[in-house]
Order: structure tokens, then C-alpha cells, then sequence
């Protein structure tokens, strides 16, 4: 019998624990879901709410897995240790730790937690690259090569029309998952005809036409001729509908390995192409 309430007491407890667990997980998210809703209301713009989520809820589950306990509650030991887990575990780079870091410390200030903000903020001093360290960022010509070369013979017109897009036009990814089939002016048959991208979800109010060399034009004409029939007007689609930043990371990661080459990202990819052109002025 003692055994029976013992038992009962221990399996009472537990499920006690759960609800408790459960409730404060809930008011941890109805919390960021409000700051979200903050965020839209000011008219942040889409990816950066997204940015913020994404960021909030990565670090939400790294502090839940190590510490047990919610964002509620943030000390500065707790991003000393979030940004060497970043650093050394994740190798993110200097910008998307200091990215990371203002989207905790704009929630903090959002749940007027003014003390730890200030922790944070005198604690990690955000750095910033260095203008001499520009050409760290461009990708050298013989790896471009190489990554085209296995691009196309891949065979897949959907991934060499996004590598010339982001290699020719300096268009951010954001910018370059937003474009839709109407965003284009192509007419690869009329020597005289203008082709160009009309970007318009992009960090800048206005819009941008930016002008397409024949690499480009090519590339979405021959991509257009195979592209899935679809109601989604965005250009770029994948199985499962409209590709993401996350998408496009990975496939450049994948051709890099298989290029045998350094790590090619979106960024790194527009950024040479910026470079370039101001070069070439």
C-alpha cells in the first residue's frame, strides 16, 4: 500500500511539473508572439520580422536545453555563453552574432528588462569588420569559375539561373526570393531590347530596375522553359513551393563542397558582384 502512494505521489508530482513546465513555455511564447506583433505594427518589414523571430526562437531553445529556464529571464552569463556557442560551436560570423545579440536586447528592452539590456550591451561590445579586410569577402575568379562549371553541369536551370542572377546584379537574397515573374523584362531574340529586373522587396524604399547582361537573360529564359506550372507568381520555386533564404544558403553549400572550394554564400556572391562593377567604373 505505502508503495502504491508512494508511487502515486512521485507520478503526481511529475504531472504537476509538466503542467507548470507547460504553462510557463506557453507564457514565454505568447510573449514573443506579442513583441512580433510589435514589430509588425511599427512596420518592420517581413524579413526582418522574420529575422527576429528566427533569431528569438534559436536562442529560446539553446537557453531551454542548457539552462532549463525561459528568455524571461536572461542573464549576462547566458549570452557570455550563447555567443561563444555561436562563435565557436555554430562559427557563425562577427555579423550574424551582432545581429543575433540586437534581436535579444531589442526583446529585452520590449520586456522592460532595462538592467540585463544594458548587461548585454556593455558586456558584448559589438564589433565591426574592418574596411581593409574588404577583399576577404570576394570570391576569388578561379573559384567562381569552378562553381559555374558544376553548377551547370548539374544540369538544373533553376539553380544556374540563381547563380547568375546573384553573381551579375548584386541583388541581396531577400531581394532575390521576392522576385516575381512580373519583376522581369527579358527578350533574349531583340538585340535592341532592355532586359532588366524591377527588385522591389528589398531594404531600400525605392524601387530598383537593374539591368541584365546576357549570361542572366539567358539563364531565366532557359529556367522559365522547365519552371514548374504554379499559381505562386515568385520566380524561384521549389517541391515545395517558393525557395528560402535557407534553401539557397544550402544549394550553394552543396555545389561549393562539390567544387571543392570555400564556403560561397548569397552575401559572398553579391558582394563580388557590387565589387566588381565598381571596378569595371
Amino acid at each position: 500500500m505505502k508503495k502504491m502512494v508512494q508511487k502515486y505521489d512521485m507520478y503526481r508530482d511529475y504531472v504537476y511539473s509538466v503542467i507548470i513546465d507547460t504553462k510557463e513555455r506557453c507564457i514565454r511564447m505568447k510573449n514573443v508572439e506579442k513583441f512580433i506583433n510589435e514589430l509588425v505594427r511599427v512596420g518592420k518589414s517581413i524579413n526582418t520580422v522574420s529575422a527576429y523571430r528566427t533569431d528569438i526562437q534559436q536562442f529560446k531553445e539553446w537557453l531551454y536545453k542548457t539552462t532549463g529556464a525561459g528568455t524571461d529571464n536572461i542573464t549576462d552569463i547566458d549570452l557570455e555563453q550563447y555567443i561563444q556557442y555561436m562563435n565557436v560551436n555554430l562559427k557563425r560570423s562577427v555579423n550574424t552574432i551582432n545581429r543575433k545579440i540586437k534581436s535579444i536586447v531589442q526583446y529585452t528592452k520590449y520586456l522592460n528588462n532595462a538592467e540585463v539590456c544594458m548587461t548585454i550591451v556593455n558586456n558584448y561590445k559589438f564589433k565591426r569588420n574592418s574596411v581593409n579586410n574588404v577583399k576577404a569577402k570576394l570570391i576569388d575568379k578561379q573559384d567562381l569559375y569552378k562553381l559555374k562549371m558544376t553548377i551547370n553541369a548539374s544540369g538544373n536551370k533553376r539553380d544556374a539561373a540563381i547563380f547568375e542572377i546573384l553573381k551579375n546584379t548584386g541583388v541581396r537574397c531577400s531581394e532575390l526570393i521576392n522576385i516575381e515573374i512580373d519583376d522581369l523584362k527579358i527578350d533574349i531574340n531583340d538585340k535592341n531590347s532592355y532586359s532588366y529586373i524591377d527588385i522591389k522587396a528589398g531594404k531600400l524604399t525605392k524601387n530598383r530596375l537593374i539591368p541584365l547582361n546576357s549570361d542572366v537573360a539567358t539563364a531565366i529564359t532557359e529556367y522559365m522553359k522547365v519552371r514548374p506550372l504554379s499559381t505562386n507568381k515568385i520566380l524561384l520555386q521549389g517541391q515545395r513551393g517558393s525557395l528560402s533564404r535557407i534553401a539557397i544558403n544550402k544549394l550553394l553549400e552543396i555545389y561549393s563542397i562539390q567544387s571543392k572550394i570555400e564556403l560561397v554564400t548569397p552575401s559572398k556572391l553579391s558582394y563580388t558582384a557590387l565589387y566588381n562593377m565598381i571596378e569595371m567604373v
